[in-house]
């Protein structure tokens, strides 16, 4: 890599936490940030806090929260952030507006990324959140620092402004076309996966996303996941790659914060184990998502294998195939790996007459969450 770029991975929440919060106070020009859960609770406080600080101080000051996600965010830390000169927009608002049809889209369609840009030069990547709930899990995040890898990043921040209603004057120059000249040299090393769908699609790149890893592991392909509803393509693919001896290794927690979630995954184990997947049940909450194919390509990214983040919601993840890169991320996932309880996995495999009853509802809703 260049030495101009630099990265970091940082495997739990308050780990994250400090490290973005360190960034935002060492900006000097812009802050942009587009999260999925963002609340000025006893965690989030801090962060509005500084916000604005820095925008007082005169620094450019875009956030796009997920106007579901973070509808816990008050009034009043909205107005102090606004008050303070930081533009603040709530990405495809639930309130019903004159063009029903159109809102009754959108609202289905949510912006689950999770990207902090600070000065156009350093970009957190990953899963983390902002509220007081998470503060004690483990998670993953990627720092990247260089100003030409991550203009994908502030380009796709700035669509996202813009959908959810910000003027272009005040994005126009993320958006000229300039800003994504001169990164083929970094292309065959790091890509971005943007999936903004302007409507319910079956078509998405993380899907050929893993399509392609599954396609290309030798030895071992790692998923981690906290949502587990796999589609059928998915299932194939496993069972297609356990066929020429890849392990297929998937990493989650046993139980989650949503518990029909926690339902769906254990309708889907036995299919899924069926077809060649080799789970890894974690004692505690880990909301990362990630994937590594053998010591060849790494994914970073805010998307759940679920039909939403598939299909329907904003999503960003980074992919990597720098050698250095892709073995720090398998040292994490091998440490999560070790943690797993092989125990928990049995309470998966018993199946009775009521919970396979209720197996057959949940799958009922694959599609759907």
């Amino acid at each position: 890599m260049d030495e101009q770029f630099s990265y970091k991975f940082f495997n739990t929440t308050r780990t994250a936490w400090d490290a973005m919060y360190a960034a935002i106070s060492r900006a000097q020009k812009s802050i942009y940030w587009e999260v999925y859960i963002f609340v000025d609770d006893a965690s989030g406080a801090r962060f509005v806090d500084l916000l604005c600080e820095k925008a007082r101080a005169g620094l450019d000051v875009k956030i796009v929260v997920d106007a579901l996600g973070s509808k816990g965010l008050s009034n009043s830390g909205i107005k102090r952030l606004k008050s303070s000169g930081a533009k603040v927009l709530a990405f495809h608002r639930l309130a019903p507006d004159f063009n029903l049809r159109g809102w009754w889209n959108d609202v289905w369609r949510r912006t689950h990324r999770k990207v902090l840009i600070i000065d156009s030069a350093e970009a957190f990547i990953g899963g983390v959140n902002v509220e007081h709930g998470s503060a004690e899990w483990d998670d993953l995040l990627l720092e990247l620092s260089g100003e030409k890898i991550i203009r994908p990043l502030a380009r796709g921040f700035a669509k996202s402004y813009l959908r959810s209603g910000g003027e272009r004057k005040d994005v126009r120059e993320l958006l000229h076309p300039k800003i994504t000249r001169g990164l083929e040299e970094w292309r065959e090393k790091i890509n971005f996966i943007l999936h903004s769908p302007v409507k319910v699609t079956r078509h998405s790149p993380l899907q050929n996303f893993y399509a392609k890893a599954l396609g290309v592991a030798k030895e071992s392909f790692n998923l981690l996941t906290p949502y587990y509803a796999p589609d059928r393509n998915f299932l194939e693919l496993v069972s297609r790659a356990r066929k020429r001896g890849v392990k297929v290794n998937i990493i989650m927690p046993w139980r989650t914060d949503v518990k029909l979630m926690e339902y769906m995954a254990r309708a889907l184990y036995g299919v899924s184990e069926k077809a060649g997947a080799a789970f890894h049940f974690l004692r505690k909450m880990n909301h990362g998502k990630a994937v590594s194919v053998d010591s060849a390509l790494g994914m970073v990214g805010s998307a759940n294998l679920t039909p939403r983040s598939l299909f329907m919601n904003q999503e960003a993840g980074v992919v990597f195939s720098d050698a250095k890169m892709v073995d720090e991320l398998n040292h994490i996932l091998d440490d999560w790996k070790s943690q797993a309880d092989p125990l928990l996995e049995v309470g998966f495999k018993k199946r009775g007459w009521a919970k396979r009853f209720k197996d057959w509802w949940v799958k009922r809703l694959r599609d759907y969450v």
